[in-house]
């Protein structure tokens, strides 16, 4: 539900937020200090689920910047699932029907109370993907199909996650809009469609370089050192089902894995480092 449009506190908020971020890189594109700005105050609260910005025109005059500055951001914010736009109603911070109501590999525990905190789920694009890699071998596939995600702990930077799955399993998401398939969970479908439940897994993590999509998607320079995180999902008679690649960008917050056991899956566990 949309809760009215953005007080003069947030604007003068993202005028704060442009003038540290001129200060630390005078050079930069302007658009992007636009969408750093307008992304923190997203992450932080400021700007909550449901409010609408100001008009186009209107956020170019508040911010001092040109209009086209104003809507590479808002174009860039909607691509990463942040904003919703809309030609005659405006555009609106994203609701929270993107977090994830089953998160098996990358949750948290808050570290001062214990409780279990989910991850925010946005779907960037699903395609076949006939590319060599681990994913091919793992699963015994010619074709695969492929899902980009970004995920999230509200206030933290995002990773980037690619899920493969063999092509007869995921074929059935290509035509399914990705409005649609924010927040869900690979697992979930695996089990509904195919009764298929994960049981088991292996991780494989190592400091490398990203890959182009995910620094695009993170926002990060091309070829930056990060985190890359493999995990292999096995069912019934361990058979592989799918494969999961997480990329970490450089101050992501160090990770911890642990498994609890129970009589229908394997569910690894992602907590925050005290």
């Amino acid at each position: 539900m949309y809760i009215g449009a953005m007080a003069d506190s947030a604007v003068h908020a993202l005028k704060r937020r442009l003038r540290a971020r001129a200060g630390k890189a005078p050079g930069g594109p302007k658009y992007l200090r636009v969408l750093d700005a307008l992304s923190d105050a997203i992450h932080s609260g400021e700007l909550e689920p449901g409010q609408r910005l100001p008009a186009e025109s209107a956020l170019s005059a508040q911010l001092s910047v040109s209009l086209g500055t104003v809507q590479k951001a808002l174009g860039k914010l909607a691509e990463s699932g942040l904003v919703v736009r809309n030609r005659r109603t405006g555009t609106f911070v994203a609701d929270r029907s993107s977090q994830a109501s089953e998160a098996w590999v990358y949750r948290f525990r808050d570290p001062r109370t214990g409780s279990l905190q989910l991850p925010f789920v946005r779907v960037l694009k699903v395609a076949r993907d006939d590319s060599r890699g681990p994913w091919r071998e793992l699963l015994g596939a010619q074709s695969c199909v492929r899902v980009d995600r970004l995920l999230w702990i509200e206030n933290d930077p995002p990773a980037f996650t690619s899920v493969y799955f063999a092509y007869q399993h995921g074929r059935v998401l290509l035509d399914v809009p990705l409005e649609e398939l924010h927040g869900s969970s690979a697992h979930r479908l695996m089990v509904e469609k195919f009764n298929l439940p994960t049981l088991r897994v292996e991780h494989r993590i190592g400091c490398r370089q990203l890959s182009d999509d995910a620094c695009e998607a993170l926002r990060v320079a091309r070829g930056s050192l990060g985190t890359v995180w493999d995990v292999h999902d096995f069912s019934i008679a361990d058979q592989p089902i799918l494969f999961q690649r997480l990329q970490l960008p450089p101050e992501h917050r160090p990770v911890e894995i642990g498994e609890s056991l129970s009589a229908a899956a394997t569910r690894p566990s992602r907590r925050r480092a005290s």
